[in-house]
């Protein structure tokens, strides 16, 4: 937790750097906050703990940023909105729909005292044909329970993933649900990896050598290889998470 002069010297150093950004003086900047410059330079230098909503609300308006960015705070539920303000209103809306589908579960559980939500996580179908390189571009959710894998995993376990197809066999078999951790991924773990330029989406065990191999399951696929030292080529894959366990539907 930030401290008061903190949060004030951090508004300050944030403040000016809009004003850089938006091209305006500090007499500029404090006549669209609707402020006297002297108060302006005094927020802008830190010396004051206290900031009036309104001024708040001019601020978010005019720097297009939430106050708690201009303070410096963070957390993984800011990062996460910020990440969606770039999103497109079509993929919002998606993500409005998985955050119904956990707030209506979790409401739906209250009037079950005796079960944790924390029991169960999130299980992703894939809709079509499940095969290697497949276009992952819908889905359909279940709440499945793990309670007995929690007790083993604790919070690894972020979500889970439905085969729903025998093309990974004899490691996976259609109706294998396997519980993905989103935790950095380790030599010899099984990934599941998205290629950003095709789109498509591969299961494949990681071999940290040099380059990293992302091999097949089986003898069903081709073998990757990315440069781990190369910004260019990483940026290509999405590492979605890795396999900590399966279990059977």
């Amino acid at each position: 937790m930030l401290t008061r002069e903190q949060l004030s010297r951090n508004l300050g150093t944030n403040l000016e750097r809009e004003r850089f950004k938006l091209g305006y003086s500090q007499q500029d900047m404090a006549k669209a906050l609707d402020m006297s410059l002297s108060s302006y330079k005094r927020l802008a230098n830190g010396d004051t703990g206290k900031v009036d909503v309104y001024t708040v609300y001019k601020l978010s308006q005019l720097t297009g940023k939430m106050f708690y960015e201009l303070c410096g705070e963070s957390s993984d539920l800011f990062q996460t909105y910020d990440r969606m303000r770039s999103l497109s209103p079509t993929q919002l809306h998606f993500i409005e729909s998985l955050v119904q589908f956990e707030f209506d579960f979790a409401r739906n559980l209250e009037t079950v005292p005796s079960v944790s939500r924390e029991d169960y996580t999130t299980m992703i179908i894939p809709s079509g044909n499940m095969h290697d390189g497949m276009v992952y571009d819908s889905c359909s959710l279940e709440k499945i329970n793990i309670s007995g894998y929690r007790k083993r995993y604790g919070n690894q376990i972020d979500c889970a993933l439905l085969v729903t197809s025998d093309h990974m066999s004899p490691v996976y078999h259609a109706n294998d649900i396997l519980l993905i951790a989103r935790n950095p991924i380790r030599d010899g773990d099984t990934g599941i990896f998205i290629n950003k330029v095709t789109g498509l989406l591969y299961i494949r065990r990681l071999r940290q050598t040099d380059p990293w191999r992302l091999e097949p399951l089986t003898y069903y696929g081709q073998t990757f290889y990315i440069d781990s030292n190369n910004a260019s080529e990483m940026s290509h894959w999405i590492i979605f998470g890795h396999v900590i366990s399966k279990t059977r539907g």
